[in-house]
């Protein structure tokens, strides 16, 4: 890694990797609920396992996009990340937000909005991590192109 805060995206990919094994086991058991409707059917109703099958795969494709995106942000931007304790804390909040959805669908906390999934506030904490990933790209953009600017106009002006 050619930037100190390119390691904050392992945090992301760490937890991608448990989202998706999650959404993978979530996704048997599923199958085994709709083979065996007997098995599990009364603790888990099927309707709550696939809806936590198919959030796990929404979840951790966002998270391994964010990921993503504080991997290759600071070489594109040539500077390090504005904030790596923001992506961190974004991290948190994200996560948090996920198992108190699946939390809210096996407990059945929605609002009396059942295919609206979420309840409001995990639905508020969703809109600020996203907002959190736009300030700190943002940012860091920013800095990264007024480097930039700053190191052109030097040359330009020794030249002189």
């Amino acid at each position: 890694m050619k930037y100190q805060t390119q390691k904050v995206a392992m945090l992301y990919f760490y937890g991608a990797l448990g989202l998706f094994l999650a959404q993978v086991l979530f996704g048997v058991l599923a199958g085994t609920i709709y083979v065996l409707p007997n098995t599990l059917s009364e603790l888990l109703p099927f309707n709550i396992v696939r809806r936590i099958h198919t959030n796990a795969l929404i979840v951790w494709l966002l998270m391994g996009f964010m990921g993503a995106t504080y991997y290759l942000l600071p070489e594109e931007a040539e500077t390090e990340l504005y904030s790596p304790k923001l992506a961190i804390a974004q991290f948190w909040i994200f996560l948090v937000a996920a198992a108190a959805a699946v939390v809210g669908y096996l407990f059945h906390i929605h609002e009396g909005r059942e295919f609206l999934e979420q309840p409001f506030v995990i639905k508020i904490g969703i809109v600020i991590v996203a907002l959190m990933l736009l300030f700190n790209v943002t940012m860091t953009v920013f800095v990264g192109f007024h480097a930039e600017l700053s190191r052109f106009f030097h040359r330009e002006v020794s030249h002189l």
